[in-house]
């Protein structure tokens, strides 16, 4: 009998992550923007690109990646819920 917790598939769900990056990633700058992303990103387009092939993406960028994109950290991890963080009304008061 094995009572150890049943460890989470680390493969699969940083796929998962590179998978809903890239979403964003196209959705943002387009099937084409990779290498803008990477710039505003300072990381360069070969890194980026393999953060999108399932490389283990660094804190930092990933932190920069939501506050650019306003991804929504809890979708970017489980595909569920929103995309994007809400816009901030003080923003909107902007306008």
């Amino acid at each position: 009998m094995d009572f150890l917790p049943q460890q989470p598939d680390w493969l699969a769900l940083k796929n998962e992550l590179a998978d809903r990056v890239r979403e964003i990633r196209r959705e943002i700058f387009g099937d084409y923007g990779g290498p803008v992303l990477a710039e505003a990103l300072h990381v360069s387009f070969r890194s980026w690109r393999g953060y999108e092939q399932g490389a283990t993406i660094p804190a930092q960028v990933i932190l920069q990646f939501i506050e650019l994109t306003s991804a929504h950290p809890h979708w970017l991890l489980t595909g569920e819920g929103e995309k994007f963080l809400p816009l901030d009304d003080s923003l909107e008061d902007l306008s």
